[in-house]
């Protein structure tokens, strides 16, 4: 009896072979796109942001009246909760942005670059001449103006910095991606591109740089002078981390792409198509899960770290047991540095991850305008909560004892009458 022919794929019952990622095309591209794109995470970030506001006013409000938390319950609590996505959602924003790079890094570079900048140059000349130059107009001794104006910041942040150049961080992150991905024309061309790669060891040291000078500071090992301030990253270290993982994920797969004798313009080609994009948001996914897991054993490490390093040699911490009044010091200390330098903030992303299988970083708002009304949109609504629960408090303060309007124009009158 004559033998059936094996199917010529080689593979038994003749099963397609499965397609190599480089082999998608937009001609065999997956339909799925996700419908979510930056512009999604903008408006969930100032959303976030909104409710952060409301459940500050929530915990003032209970503060003052004691009756109004057994009526709100743990709303506050949930809002707070909910309000610390604010983070990862606008960090997704930014770095969706520039991962997509479709204004070209050099316009990123002189946007971000110029801002930092802009920012660092204000505040030295509104701090060193006008604030303190005025204050010296008017005290005396004038040396002693800047030291008791560090003295005052240093009792107001017991962290010993102040970090609020979020453009810093933006230009870092830009320079990385600048530093892994262009391809320039002169100078840095053919095998001396490397160089230009190499170079992505400096916005990583930078940050590095930062990262500890921030924990000496909030461990009181080392006082930042006021000038630093400006100059110092402002978001979470494992944020940071994790777009640079990212960076480096991508850079990774163009070279698998073109290892099979594909151009670079071939990868361009590949990276809008449906299937990378899916590709990328799983990637994302499983990478937000993972950095927040090492972003919980840093939070650990440094908080029983520092503990270790103020208690006494023969102390040991310990969780099983009844904690001492100096071990709860300590972790309660080892818990203010963390919090400082940003450690433990990462953790959010997790709650962040499922989001991102439906995120499309190809995916392009109908309405590029929606992204600037968006913080405008948020800035008004909170300033209308904000109002408002100014005129709720009024009322909450004061309370029975209010005052009588009848009883002030009786006393108008008796003065006039004088």
């Amino acid at each position: 009896m004559a033998h059936a022919k094996r199917p010529a794929s080689g593979r038994a019952g003749g099963k397609k072979p499965r397609t190599k990622f480089h082999e998608y095309t937009a001609a065999n591209d997956i339909k799925y796109k996700g419908p979510l794109n930056y512009q999604s995470f903008q408006l969930f970030g100032w959303i976030c942001i909104v409710l952060a506001v409301v459940a500050g006013l929530i915990n003032a409000g209970a503060s003052i009246d004691p009756g109004l938390e057994k009526q709100i319950g743990k709303i506050g609590t949930i809002l707070s909760w909910i309000a610390s996505l604010s983070l990862p959602f606008l960090l997704m924003a930014n770095f969706s942005k520039i991962l997509a790079n479709k204004e070209g890094y050099k316009k990123q570079l002189l946007r971000n670059g110029g801002a930092s900048l802009a920012i660092f140059v204000v505040t030295i000349i509104m701090g060193s001449r006008y604030f303190v130059g005025t204050v010296e107009q008017i005290v005396t001794p004038k040396e002693e103006v800047v030291p008791l104006l560090e003295s005052f910041i240093r009792r107001a942040k017991p962290e010993g910095f102040l970090a609020f150049n979020l453009f810093i961080d933006l230009f870092m992150c830009t320079l990385s991606l600048y530093f892994l991905n262009a391809r320039p024309k002169r100078v840095f061309t053919g095998k001396r591109v490397i160089i230009l790669r190499l170079f992505v060891i400096l916005p990583i040291a930078y940050e590095l740089i930062c990262f500890v000078l921030k924990v000496q500071a909030a461990r009181g090992r080392v006082l930042l002078p006021l000038w630093s301030f400006p100059l110092l990253t402002m978001k979470p270290p494992m944020t940071f981390a994790f777009f640079v993982f990212i960076a480096f994920l991508v850079k990774i797969r163009e070279y698998r792409y073109c290892r099979h004798g594909k151009t670079h313009e071939e990868y361009l080609e590949f990276m809008k198509t449906n299937r990378n994009s899916f590709q990328m948001s799983v990637r994302l996914c499983f990478s937000m899960i993972a950095f927040a897991v090492i972003d919980a054993i840093l939070f650990f490490l440094l908080v029983y770290g520092h503990a270790a390093t103020v208690l006494p040699a023969d102390a040991v911490v310990s969780t099983g047991e009844t904690l001492t009044e100096a071990e709860t010091a300590a972790l309660n200390a080892g818990v203010s540095v963390a919090q400082a330098v940003g450690i433990g903030k990462s953790i959010m992303l997790a709650a962040v991850a499922p989001l991102m299988l439906l995120y499309s970083y190809t995916s392009e708002p109908k309405r590029k305008i929606v992204s600037t009304l968006i913080p405008v949109g948020g800035i008004l609504v909170i300033v209308l909560i904000i109002l408002e629960a100014i005129r709720l408090g009024a009322g909450l303060i004061v309370g029975e004892d209010k005052i009588d309007l009848v009883a002030i124009r009786q006393w108008l009158k008796q003065i006039t009458a004088q």
